[in-house]
């Protein structure tokens, strides 16, 4: 039963109209019957307290549809690195406001010298990905005469480009992905102006969280996931979160079907070694409410504190006043990592506190921590891919419910 014992007592302290849950059980049960998503796994947490986990849809291995599926969740990553970096700034490591170029001496001249690790975490350094990677290819094409291989390219079609393009460049073409600097593609992005100044846009931004992560690795001299075991995963007690999955755990990732968005990528062991700073991490949904709540409770879990409550603060509040943001400038509200509602209309559900944040993960995962109302939520699926058919927002409806249930 989704709606724990827990809440069913505690209804009255908790600020619960529980009628209101079993509406929201049948609103997910009905985005599997209806075929929205392949697989949905949800927790909510109150006060601390669980208030609602559900478990619905299929897994394509045998492990089935449990609370502590793993999921690869992209994008949610970028959070676990702000707060890293937080607590490298707390050691005296790092300086969010030195340049980049301080940590990574590469990453310097054209306008780089200007950007700052905070520009980064808020989205805000003027770069944009879609002005990076075209540029690499075209690059790739007409500097080394080397074409990136078509659409339908499998992984060892796309070994063998990047081996070939680091010969011609002079890097050592068998560097693992973790070595910036036989990276090609970065390399080359050094290579490419800077067309845009610092603050002078806010537009959402990958390439600049890799920077972050190779940051970590540098200041720390070990690979991300060691340090982030000992200093977050641990302490917090998340005992199912990784940047490389250890094997023994890989039939716990979430099997996904040829369907889904990502399919067959997203189920690769390449995948469940993925050390993406932008989107590597592999969690479950007790995990990431564990962090969660760690935030909203100023930075402890359980006794155990992680992060300053001035971190947290200078983490959960708007630090892209005044940058205008491409199409609407409520989109620009961003924190150390985290997205911060403010008047944004969205969909994560109009309902949701002013203060309430959120990150999205591609291929079907969010996580919504809302201060105000004291809740954490963890909503992660398997979404198909957008052609495969038209994609109902459930994300939006499922908090709506939610909220419609507090008293």
């Amino acid at each position: 039963m989704p709606i724990t014992k827990y809440a069913l007592d505690n209804a009255a302290m908790l600020g619960l109209r529980t009628q209101r849950l079993d509406v929201l059980e049948n609103l997910i049960q009905k985005f599997i019957t209806q075929d929205e998503r392949q697989t949905i796994v949800i927790r909510i947490t109150r006060g601390g307290s669980v208030i609602f986990e559900g478990c619905y849809g299929v897994n394509t291995k045998p492990y089935g549809v449990k609370p502590d599926l793993i999921f690869p969740v992209a994008s949610i990553t970028k959070p676990i690195v702000g707060t890293l970096l937080l607590i490298l700034q707390e050691d005296g490591l790092v300086d969010l406001c030195d340049p980049v170029s301080k940590y990574l001496p590469e990453f310097d001249g054209g306008g780089r010298e200007k950007i700052c690790p905070w520009h980064f975490l808020t989205h805000s350094s003027g770069l944009k990905d879609e002005e990076i990677w075209p540029a690499v290819e075209e690059y790739t094409k007409t500097e080394l005469g080397l074409a990136e291989p078509g659409e339908d390219a499998g992984p060892e079609e796309w070994d063998a480009f990047h081996k070939l393009v680091r010969q011609k460049m002079g890097l050592d073409p068998n560097a693992p992905d973790s070595d910036r600097l036989n990276d090609a593609g970065y390399i080359i992005s050094l290579k490419q102006p800077v067309n845009h100044p610092p603050r002078s846009h806010m537009t959402y931004c990958n390439y600049g969280y890799q920077r972050l992560k190779e940051i970590i690795d540098a200041v720390t001299g070990e690979p991300i996931d060691v340090f982030a075991q000992r200093r977050l995963f641990h302490p917090l007690g998340m005992t199912d979160t990784y940047w490389k999955t250890p094997e023994e755990k890989w039939d716990r990732i979430l099997g996904r079907g040829e369907k889904c968005e990502g399919y067959p990528w997203i189920n690769s062991e390449r995948n469940y070694q993925n050390e993406s700073g932008s989107g590597g991490m592999k969690t479950t949904v007790g995990d990431i409410t564990k962090f969660g709540r760690m935030i909203l409770d100023g930075g402890v879990y359980q006794g155990h504190r992680i992060l300053s409550r001035r971190s947290i603060a200078e983490m959960t509040r708007n630090h892209n006043e005044g940058v205008p943001a491409e199409g609407d400038i409520t989109f620009a509200a961003w924190g150390l990592g985290l997205n911060i509602k403010l008047d944004k209309k969205d969909d994560t559900g109009i309902l949701r506190s002013h203060c309430c944040l959120d990150h999205g993960g591609w291929a079907g995962t969010k996580i919504i921590f809302d201060p105000e109302e004291d809740i954490t939520a963890a909503i992660f699926t398997a979404e198909y891919k957008a052609e495969a058919k038209p994609l109902l927002g459930i994300y939006g409806r499922i908090m709506n419910v939610l909220y419609s249930a507090l008293e």
